[in-house]
């Protein structure tokens, strides 16, 4: 259990009873059940000392590294090939038993295997794999080929044939509202936890997808909407296997050059700055500075009335403020962004505007994304997936043992505190260090003049050891339980 202040909006008159209220009377919530993994402050000299260690190794060798290692190429589009029929069946299956297991089984966050499933071995888990394998998601996904089987049947009645549409910018903005949402859910939602509540959105969002690729297409569907398809296919660009597709030759490549890949448009770039800011926000929403944060809006005077207001319509206070910070916080990356891109324009070739800067930029932003997914969630996959071991043997609660491993007990020290805050930094910085060099790449090939490529980089080079900074903060913070 986890025990989360709830806020209570009094007027001016009772901002220090407010105050009082919100440290000293507590109340408990199950949101965070899964949440044991540790989370260990280092000094912050530490962090400092990395991100020097970031500017120094860029100045010194992304010259020679982008010119040697990296080639780009605006015309190759990453694209999968969905080739899965009996995997993605019995991916399908899974599901099903997953539903019937978050309805029929144990309601404890930690005794249902449900939420050990999505939460941890599938929004953890899958995206660590496909971080190395860009090929992953799509052998295994369990929508495709089982709705694909049953649309190709529907498709024989003309009524069918007549609400589909082929707008592809339609698709797209589904896409990043469908991820928003997911966004929400999985971070401010406070039943995320619960099974039923799992077990539901396992059928609406199958349900969602299945009309998705009725109306839209089964190709059109996954490639700019599905976003679980869009979100592991970025985060597989890093990887050194080319996706699958029609021409199996070159199937390896070196590591991060698939993000050079595919010319990318607005909502690309919009959905990865979504994907940054909500893992970033997911770790700062666990900080003290957070809390310190919301205590201190719903204190200042003339907010007041509007928090008044948004309490009457939606009733928790706590959950409007987390929802405030979804939204705000990848405008602010976004704005952020967009500023660096603006400030080095006047050095690249004629006719590249602001947004078009933006969506070039934009991929650069990956190896960051994947490197604070990996450290934010090191230790919680090590510890937490562990529950999986005793509910895959019992998974009903109704004393079997099928596997021999209902009487595993969690190991929280399968990782000490020096291998694992090792891990984080290490991949923090390399992926900061990616991102630069990427960045660096794409500016050497849209400038004119050779040697104004560091004067039109070095304002994203400012934003991204900044971000770099705020990222290593995040996770020096001490973690509010």
């Amino acid at each position: 259990m986890v025990k989360k202040f709830h806020f209570y909006l009094l007027n001016n008159r009772y901002i220090l009873f407010n105050t009082l209220f919100y440290f000293l009377i507590p109340s408990i919530s199950y949101s965070h059940g899964l949440n044991v993994r540790y989370e260990l402050p280092i000094p912050l000299y530490i962090y400092f000392l990395s991100s020097v260690f970031i500017i120094l190794t860029t100045l010194l060798f992304s010259k020679y590294f982008i010119n040697k290692f990296i080639k780009s190429n605006e015309n190759i589009a990453e694209k999968h090939l969905y080739n899965n029929n009996w995997v993605g069946l019995l991916g399908f299956c899974i599901i099903l038993f997953l539903i019937y297991v978050g309805y029929k089984g144990d309601q404890g966050p930690l005794n249902n295997i449900i939420n050990v499933f999505i939460w941890v071995w599938f929004w953890v888990g899958f995206a660590y794999i496909s971080i190395f394998n860009a090929r992953f998601w799509p052998k295994v996904n369990p929508w495709f080929s089982p709705f694909s089987l049953l649309i190709k049947h529907l498709y024989q009645y003309t009524w069918i044939k007549n609400i589909k549409r082929k707008s592809t910018t339609e698709v797209r903005i589904l896409g990043i509202f469908l991820l928003m949402l997911f966004v929400w859910f999985a971070i401010v939602y406070p039943g995320r936890e619960v099974p039923k509540n799992l077990s539901s959105f396992l059928i609406i969002y199958s349900v969602i997808t299945f009309i998705g690729m009725l109306i839209y297409g089964r190709v059109r569907w996954f490639s700019y909407a599905e976003f679980f398809s869009i979100y592991f296919g970025m985060l597989g660009r890093l990887g050194i296997f080319n996706p699958f597709n029609k021409n199996r030759k070159n199937l390896i490549r070196l590591p991060f050059s698939g993000i050079l890949m595919g010319k990318g448009n607005i909502y690309s770039a919009i959905f990865i700055i979504i994907a940054v800011s909500s893992i970033s926000f997911d770790g700062l929403l666990e900080t003290s500075f957070w809390y310190d944060f919301k205590l201190l809006l719903i204190s200042t005077s003339f907010l007041i009335p509007i928090f008044k207001v948004l309490l009457s319509w939606f009733g928790n206070l706590e959950i409007i403020l987390d929802t405030l910070g979804i939204i705000f916080m990848p405008l602010f990356l976004l704005i952020f962004f967009s500023l660096s891109c603006a400030k080095g324009l006047k050095y690249f070739k004629e006719g590249y505007s602001i947004k078009k800067l933006i969506v070039l930029f934009a991929p650069s932003l990956i190896p960051i994304a994947a490197a604070y997914h990996i450290a934010h969630y090191f230790s919680f996959l090590l510890i937490a997936g562990q529950l999986a071991f005793p509910l895959l043997s019992d998974p009903l609660n109704l004393g079997w043992n099928l596997f021999g491993t209902v009487d595993y007990k969690v190991n929280p020290y399968i990782i000490n505190a020096k291998i694992g805050w090792s891990v984080i930094l290490f991949v923090v910085i390399l992926g900061h260090i990616a991102s630069i060099i990427i960045s660096q790449k794409i500016a050497y090939t849209l400038v004119v003049n050779k040697k104004n490529a560091i004067k039109a980089h070095l304002p994203l080079s400012f934003f991204m050891i900044l971000y770099t900074i705020f990222s290593l903060w995040i996770l020096s913070e001490p973690i509010v339980h």
